[in-house]
C-alpha cells in the first residue's frame, strides 16, 4: 500500500513538473514575421542564422515559425503595429516605414552621409545605445540596428550619370529621404512597398528605382532593368526587435540566448552580411547585360556639390513632421561614428 502510495505522488510530481529533472518544459514557438521572400539574404542568411543561434542555445526550449513577404502576417507595413499588438513576437522592418515611424534613426538616411554597411549599422547601434535614437523605441525589446552599403540608383531607358539625369524620371522610392532627394533632383518619387517593385517597373508606371543591389537579386529586378548607377549618396535603415511581453515572458536562460545573439554581436555582421547580399544582385545585372555605371571622381563631385543643400531640406523634415528635436545633435554625432566604423571596415577589408 505504502509502495503504491509512494508511486501515485512521484506520477503526479512528473506530471506536472514538480519533480526536478522529471519533465521538461513545452518548447516555446515565437512567431518571427518580415517581408521579405524566403530567397532574399535577409531571410536566408540574417533571420535563419539568428534563430538556429538562439533555438540551439536554449536547447531547442525557443523555437520560430516564419511569416514572410507575400504572407498575411509579413506585410513590411504593418510589421511594427502587429509586435506591438502581439500577434507576433519578432519583426524585421524599415524604420521609416509606413512613414513617422522611428523617424530619430532616419538621421543615417541623410544623402550623402552613408559609408559601408559595416560603418552605417554600428552608428546607428552606438546612437541607440547612447540614447539619442532609443526613444522612437519605447515599448519594443530592439535586437538590433542596420542599413545597407551606400546605394544605387537603377532606370529603364535613360542612363543617370549625373544628377540632371534625374529631371522627369519616375523613381520608386524607399524612403521619405530618398523622395525628398529625387524631388529635389527633379524627378518624381514613386513610393510603393519593396514586394511591389518589379511590378511597377515591368508596367512602366515607374522608371527606375533606388536600392541596393541586394534587391536586384531579392526581388529579380535584374530583368526589368537596364541601367544602374553606383552614386552612393544614400541608405536605408532597419529595425529588428521583438514584443517586449514576449522578451519578458522568457525565462532568464533564454533571454541571455536571445541577448547573445543580438546586439553589437549581430550588428557587427551586417558589413558582412550586406556585402554578400549585393554581390549577387550585381552579377544578375551583369548577366543580364545590363549597363553598370561607375562615377568617375568628377562626377562624383557634381553629385555631392548638388546634393549637400538637400541634407537641411531632409533635417528640416525631420523637426517638423517628423518630430525629432535633436536633429543637430544626432547628425553631428552621426558624423563623427561613421568616419570611426568605416575607418574599421576599411582596415577589415
Amino acid at each position: 500500500m505504502e509502495r503504491r502510495m509512494k508511486k501515485s505522488i512521484i506520477s503526479v510530481l512528473v506530471a506536472t513538473g514538480l519533480l526536478a529533472g522529471a519533465a521538461s518544459a513545452e518548447p516555446v514557438t515565437l512567431k518571427f514575421a518580415h517581408g521579405w521572400p524566403t530567397g532574399a539574404g535577409p531571410h536566408a542568411d540574417f533571420a535563419l542564422d539568428w534563430t538556429k543561434q538562439v533555438t540551439e542555445c536554449t536547447k531547442g526550449d525557443v523555437q520560430f515559425e516564419f511569416h514572410t513577404g507575400g504572407s498575411q502576417l509579413g506585410n513590411f507595413g504593418k510589421l511594427e503595429e502587429y509586435l506591438r499588438a502581439g500577434l507576433i513576437d519578432v519583426a524585421h522592418g524599415l524604420n521609416h516605414f509606413p512613414r513617422n515611424r522611428f523617424n530619430a534613426s532616419t538621421v543615417i538616411d541623410t544623402p550623402l552621409l552613408a559609408k559601408s554597411a559595416h560603418a552605417n549599422s554600428n552608428t546607428l547601434w552606438t546612437l541607440f545605445e547612447e540614447g539619442l535614437i532609443s526613444e522612437s523605441y519605447d515599448g519594443m525589446k530592439v535586437l538590433a540596428l542596420h542599413a545597407h552599403n551606400a546605394g544605387m540608383i537603377h532606370t529603364n531607358g535613360k542612363a543617370v550619370r549625373l544628377p540632371t539625369d534625374v529631371a522627369g524620371l519616375r523613381i520608386r522610392t524607399p524612403s521619405p529621404a530618398a523622395a525628398i532627394m529625387i524631388t529635389a533632383l527633379g524627378g518624381i518619387p514613386v513610393g510603393v512597398p519593396p514586394t511591389e517593385t518589379y511590378e511597377v517597373l515591368s508596367k512602366g508606371t515607374a522608371d527606375g528605382t533606388v536600392f541596393p543591389w541586394e534587391a536586384v537579386s531579392g526581388f529579380k529586378l535584374a530583368e526589368v532593368l537596364e541601367n544602374h548607377t553606383d552614386a552612393g549618396i544614400y541608405t536605408t535603415s532597419f529595425w529588428f526587435g521583438m514584443n517586449e511581453k514576449s522578451y519578458k515572458s522568457l525565462s532568464a536562460e533564454a533571454q541571455t540566448c536571445v541577448d547573445a545573439a543580438s546586439n553589437r554581436t549581430l550588428v557587427n555582421k551586417m558589413g558582412d552580411y550586406w556585402n554578400k547580399w549585393d554581390a549577387p544582385g550585381k552579377a544578375q545585372a551583369i548577366e543580364a547585360g545590363n549597363n553598370i555605371i561607375v562615377l568617375t571622381d568628377a562626377e562624383k563631385a557634381v553629385w555631392t556639390e548638388t546634393m549637400t543643400p538637400v541634407i537641411a531640406t531632409y533635417h528640416d523634415s525631420l523637426r517638423g513632421d517628423g518630430g525629432v528635436k535633436n536633429v543637430d545633435e544626432i547628425y553631428a554625432r552621426a558624423q563623427e561614428l561613421v568616419v570611426k566604423y568605416q575607418a574599421e571596415a576599411d582596415a577589415k577589408h
